[in-house]
């Protein structure tokens, strides 16, 4: 009897975890879809189009190690009126020959101001031995990096495969199940008593 109580308990913690995970995983993208809508509005409203204030990406190549590796995750934030400083990280829409339109992550080595909100910046991956040859205008630049999530991209991965989402949701669901009937079960068993 003791060895199912125990059981039964364990079943009741896994699904608790369980449904205050999809919780925080709910509650969290709201609360940052709220930031982004209205950061959205408000400069929709006076008729500017920024990139969203934050964002958050995988890193694919390893230009950037030790830094930031491969399949690490990165948020970045949208940094207004030109603040970005030599080594700084920023996210940013490549217009290299090689990568034309491609999101690449590298750090400032150089900054030359144009005018008061603009400037020219030379970049440059941590791992690479040669500045970048093409220039990053600040209206390129999609935000400077806040912090990185070392390897959720094996996470991101596990995933995009539909079998693993729906197994990640099944199996906790039928231990729920599996909980109430036995429960259920249980009180005909002792009703009978």
């Amino acid at each position: 009897m003791t060895n199912k109580n125990n059981i039964l308990y364990f079943c009741r913690i896994v699904t608790r975890s369980f449904f205050i995970a999809i919780l925080c995983f709910m509650l969290i993208p709201g609360f940052l879809f709220f930031i982004y809508m209205g950061d959205l509005l408000l400069f929709s409203n006076n008729n500017q189009m920024k990139n969203p204030l934050f964002g958050a990406y995988v890193i694919v190549s390893p230009s950037m190690v030790p830094t930031i590796s491969v399949n690490d995750g990165i948020v970045i934030k949208r940094v207004d009126n030109d603040q970005y400083d030599v080594g700084d990280i920023i996210t940013f829409v490549s217009n290299d020959a090689n990568y034309k339109g491609l999101l690449v992550t590298h750090r400032i080595v150089h900054k030359k101001s144009i005018s008061k909100n603009e400037s020219i910046y030379t970049t440059k991956g941590d791992n690479n031995s040669l500045e970048d040859s093409a220039y990053v205008m600040t209206d390129a630049i999609c935000g400077k990096v806040l912090f990185r999530i070392p390897k959720i991209g094996y996470v991101k991965d596990f995933f995009s495969k539909p079998i693993h989402y729906f197994l990640c949701l099944l199996i906790p669901a039928f231990i729920f199940v599996f909980y109430d009937i036995h429960r259920i079960i249980s009180l005909f068993k002792k009703k009978r008593i």
